[in-house]
């Protein structure tokens, strides 16, 4: 039966790629972004590309992937151009990180990747933390911001600050409109475990006392608000868009 080296190994055998900073481009895709339709290019790579062009590309595949987990993977296009372009790699038709995104040109452009953002709703936890954690480095000056700490999710979580069921504490907010907002970008906020809890269902003034106290900058800015509706949400998604086509760059 044949087996397959796991990519792990590829990237910290002698002959591989052997970097700390591949590895953490690596664990980001996997346990942070859980994409795989990417895994026969980054694969090919690992064997084929210098060390120093192999760095490029997997910080690449990190940008790429969350363009296209906002965007749209575009189904079957995107798993075939992939494959494409690692059977070109491994044919060493392509030889580094340059021509490689010259060849991959179906990777969503700033203005597409931008717009789409700040309209996007994320159904899953895990996406929307990440997405936040790195917005929240990028705002603080960090070099790596695609690159999040793994120590943390039993510290921090994601708060929704206009809640899905709003309730008394929420006059003025028809359930639709609830329904409709809670699940936008704009409408999440990063929030230590401890003080998440505290909040809940709170109305705006309550919770603005805790968002405007927090060491996360994009949090306490949230906290500055006089109060929390569409338009305030549309205006912060709006904010965070521009700062993700910093972050997540086509190169």
């Amino acid at each position: 039966m044949r087996t397959t080296t796991p990519l792990c190994l590829i990237l910290v055998r002698p002959n591989g790629m052997s970097t700390a900073l591949a590895l953490k481009h690596l664990a980001t895709i996997n346990r942070d972004l859980r994409v795989e339709q990417i895994r026969p290019l980054m694969f090919a790579v690992a064997r084929h590309f210098s060390v120093k062009e192999a760095k490029k590309a997997f910080r690449l595949f990190v940008y790429w992937s969350v363009r296209f987990l906002i965007v749209g993977g575009r189904g079957g296009l995107l798993d075939r151009n992939y494959s494409l372009r690692a059977q070109e790699v491994s044919k060493q038709t392509i030889k580094n990180a340059e021509q490689l995104t010259a060849a991959l040109d179906i990777i969503p452009s700033d203005a597409i990747f931008e717009a789409v953002f700040s309209e996007v709703r994320i159904a899953q936890d895990f996406i929307a933390r990440y997405l936040l954690r790195a917005l929240e480095m990028k705002a603080k000056g960090d070099t790596e911001p695609e690159n999040i700490p793994n120590d943390e999710e039993n510290v921090i979580n994601v708060e929704h600050i206009l809640p899905e069921h709003p309730a008394n504490n929420w006059p003025g907010i028809e359930p639709e409109a609830a329904s409709a907002l809670y699940k936008r970008l704009g409408n999440m906020v990063l929030m230590q475990s401890s003080k998440n809890s505290l909040i809940g269902n709170s109305s705006f003034s309550e919770k603005k006392k805790v968002l405007k106290e927090s060491a996360f900058i994009l949090t306490s800015e949230v906290g500055k608000e006089s109060k929390w509706e569409a338009k305030q949400i549309k205006e912060r998604q709006a904010k965070l868009a521009k700062l993700a086509v910093q972050t997540w760059p086509i190169s």
